[in-house]
């Protein structure tokens, strides 16, 4: 072979070596840069923010998951219904929910996130990283051995994804206590559910306009008040009353509002005894005639042996050395009947007195009277005097 056909077959063999080379580089080089970008893309992916990013994107953009359902299915709220409590805790929500990192790391490898919302803490998550897991990258490849050779620790950062371990939330603080005072004999509905004796939470309650007779007449009728401490979002209160009326309370009406209106019957009878009454009761009280004269006049008016019957007895002796000559009902109003119990009643008027008395002279005096008297319809009589 010649000279020049060496040389050429030399310059052959050195291009087909050379391209040889370049094409093992460019495939190592390659094939490493493959590698390299599948250790950046699973390590960005292994980043806890991910797992915490992607968990609200969700949880804000449907404003529910699977925690959320199981915090609400162990809500009580017994007078509203499940998909009442789902819109409200979605409409809360609605205001976005942040992820705040709780410091350290829990023995089981997992970290732990409070999740806020409207500057609250409604709840937790926790984040683990995938054990299962299989990523592309192998670590016993090329270039890893080297990278671990040189820089040693460098890839102990692990390249799992982090997962969802655990959410809980705690949506008590949405709760609402009500509370309402009715007559014992009432009832009270929340959103149409009945409040059994359970919600009760005080009983024996004085009516105000009763205050007075509760010692002597124990058997009038109290109050009870109904808590309600399972109330989400607003509810609706009805009071029905004994006889399972819809019945709306007015806070600036008293109790008074409570207390059924005497029948025109009632009321007559009681308007017709109050006048002779009242007017013979001050006269016996006044002393201006014979006091034994004024008691006879004064008992078809009260019952035998009553609070009146047996004070004025006590008063007999009393009366005897009054100094009062003469009497007059001036005037004379009947304000009003407030209905008790067993048939008692409670009479108001206001008398106008002039009497005149050795040593004062005339005096006029503006007396208001409460008389407790008893009518069941065939007998009205008066029994004490306040």
């Amino acid at each position: 072979m010649s000279t020049r056909r060496k040389l050429l077959f030399g310059k052959f063999i050195y291009t087909l070596l050379l391209l040889a080379y370049m094409i093992a580089i460019t495939y190592i080089g390659y094939t490493w840069l493959v590698r390299v970008n599948d250790y950046a893309e699973q390590y960005e992916l292994s980043r806890p923010s991910k797992a915490v990013d992607a968990y609200l994107e969700t949880l804000n953009r449907d404003r529910w998951n699977d925690g959320v359902a199981r915090a609400v299915q162990a809500m009580p709220h017994e007078a509203q219904s499940d998909e009442e409590i789902r819109a409200f805790v979605q409409d809360k929500l609605a205001a976005g929910v942040t992820a705040v990192r709780k410091s350290g790391v829990s023995e089981s490898g997992t970290q732990t996130y409070s999740l806020r919302c409207s500057n609250r803490e409604i709840g937790s998550m926790s984040i683990a990283e995938d054990q299962n897991y299989r990523g592309k990258v192998k670590l016993d490849e090329m270039p890893w051995p080297l990278v671990s050779r040189f820089l040693p620790g460098i890839l102990e950062w692990g390249l799992k994804p982090w997962v969802l371990a655990h959410d809980e939330f705690d949506f008590t603080n949405l709760y609402n206590s009500v509370e309402v005072t009715v007559p014992s004999t009432y009832s009270v509905l929340i959103n149409g559910t009945p409040l059994d004796q359970s919600y009760i939470v005080e009983e024996g309650i004085h009516y105000d306009v009763y205050e007075d007779y509760y010692y002597d007449l124990p058997m009038l009728p109290t109050k009870v008040t109904y808590r309600y401490n399972n109330a989400i979002g607003d509810v609706q209160i009805q009071v029905l009353d004994e006889d399972g009326n819809p019945f709306a309370i007015d806070p600036d009406k008293g109790d008074v509002q409570f207390i059924k209106p005497v029948d025109e019957a009632t009321q007559q009878r009681l308007m017709d005894l109050m006048r002779p009454f009242t007017e013979r009761y001050l006269l016996f009280r006044s002393g201006a005639t014979d006091s034994m004269t004024a008691l006879n006049n004064l008992k078809p008016y009260i019952i035998p042996g009553s609070d009146i019957d047996k004070r004025a007895q006590n008063a007999l002796d009393g009366l005897s050395w009054a100094h009062t000559s003469s009497f007059k009902l001036s005037d004379y109003r009947f304000n009003g009947i407030l209905p008790l119990a067993n048939s008692c009643y409670v009479c108001s008027v206001t008398a106008t007195t002039d009497t005149y008395t050795y040593g004062k002279g005339e005096v006029t005096d503006i007396l208001e009277l409460s008389v407790i008297c008893y009518d069941d319809g065939q007998t009205t009589l008066a029994f004490q005097v306040n």
